[in-house]
């Protein structure tokens, strides 16, 4: 009776209080300040103060960037991946072959770290063509500007990480390289070696484009229901 009464009494307390037993794996990538190495930061903050408001708990773990898609896609046990940027290539539901995209949860402004020196400006991406800019592999940028760069149209000079893109502008190895603006703010008062050259750089005041952050879910029911009750509370 005693036992009987107690889960009586837990079963109250839980639905007085609204606490939801369901819960929910997600990966994500090391990007501060958005994400940082523990898996908090902003992007974390929006993702599951939304899931909250759903009465979900989000888990989430940092992986490298590729593992973190693979994951997400092909593992049952990992429902989606963030913050990405919206793709129709990748979305599921505009002919793509990936995954779900939810409702954007925040904005990535992304442009071009320069020297202060450097004569580097743009108004159109034709004039990206005449010079070299520096790139993280295996990022996407801008669909205009990706499609440039796989034609050859614009030269590019290759980074592991966009601290090594940022180092290489101020060594002159390009003449500007595409950032987030608040990556490279993050790491410039971060990381000592970005550190000890941003002084001689500035972020230029012509964005390449300002992303939406998004949650790409899995591309089944349950990412479904996850990317709808997601959007629902945001």
């Amino acid at each position: 009776m005693r036992f009987l009464l107690s889960t009586s009494v837990a079963t109250a307390l839980l639905a007085a209080t609204g606490v939801s037993a369901e819960t929910l794996k997600l990966t994500t990538l090391e990007w501060p300040p958005y994400v940082m190495a523990d898996a908090s930061g902003s992007s974390t903050d929006a993702v599951k103060s939304a899931f909250e408001k759903a009465g979900i708990t989000a888990e989430v773990a940092v992986f490298p960037w590729n593992r973190a898609i693979n994951l997400a896609q092909k593992d049952p046990q990992w429902i989606g991946v963030y913050p990405e940027y919206y793709s129709a290539e990748n979305d599921a539901e505009k002919g793509g072959d990936r995954c779900l995209f939810s409702a954007s949860f925040g904005v990535s402004p992304v442009g071009f770290v320069q020297r202060k020196d450097s004569d580097f400006s743009w108004s159109s991406h034709d004039d990206l063509k005449a010079h070299s800019i520096g790139v993280v592999r295996g990022y996407s940028n801008e669909a205009k500007f990706d499609e440039m760069v796989a034609a050859g149209d614009i030269k590019t000079e290759e980074a592991d990480d966009d601290s090594q893109n940022i180092l290489k502008v101020a060594g002159g190895r390009a003449a500007a390289g595409v950032v987030d603006k608040l990556v490279f703010e993050h790491l410039a008062a971060n990381d000592p070696a970005v550190g000890k050259v941003a002084g001689d750089l500035v972020f230029n005041e012509t964005l390449l484009i300002e992303h939406g952050l998004f949650i790409c879910f899995e591309n089944s029911d349950a990412g479904r229901a996850a990317r709808d009750k997601f959007n629902s509370a945001l």
